[in-house]
């Protein structure tokens, strides 16, 4: 708990290697809790990480996906059809040249990705509420700089 003395002197302030050590301890922490819910679902990793790379707005194209997985291209046609076969991404043509397709996540796949990161955000949400009052404010405003350096506009 912080004093409301003299601020701290510059060996007493956390140097960037003591945030980030403890950053890594509350990765950890969270990553623990997410376990269960990844192990319970049926895709392969390659699949699971097809799915990550899908998940933005103007998708991934399979040269990504294979630069991203550290395989060829022809490896990665039989991921994405396996998950389009579950309905888990789509396919689209990408409008500046036809003969390049787009892999987009499909609502289900997005529903998917949300489920697995659900019991991180309820656990994370469960750490803070055990937070007072002031550090949760203090803990609000550090992420809130992190995003705005991020270019998160939120």
């Amino acid at each position: 708990m912080h004093t409301l003395d003299a601020p701290p002197t510059q060996s007493q302030r956390p140097s960037s290697d003591d945030s980030l050590r403890l950053a890594q301890v509350v990765r950890r922490a969270l990553h623990s809790t997410d376990i269960a819910s990844w192990c319970a679902v049926d895709l392969t990793m390659p699949q699971l990480k097809t799915l990550l790379l899908a998940d933005s707005p103007a998708g991934v194209s399979h040269g990504e996906i294979a630069r991203g997985l550290g395989v060829g291209v022809s490896t990665v046609t039989g991921i994405v059809d396996r998950l389009v076969e579950h309905g888990l991404v789509e396919r689209h043509t990408a409008p500046e040249d036809r003969r390049l397709s787009r892999v987009r996540i499909t609502p289900a796949g997005g529903d998917l990705l949300d489920r697995l990161w659900a019991s991180r955000a309820e656990r994370l949400g469960q750490i803070i509420a055990e937070l007072s009052p002031d550090d949760r404010a203090a803990l609000h405003s550090a992420l809130q700089h992190l995003a705005d350096l991020l270019g998160d506009p939120s």
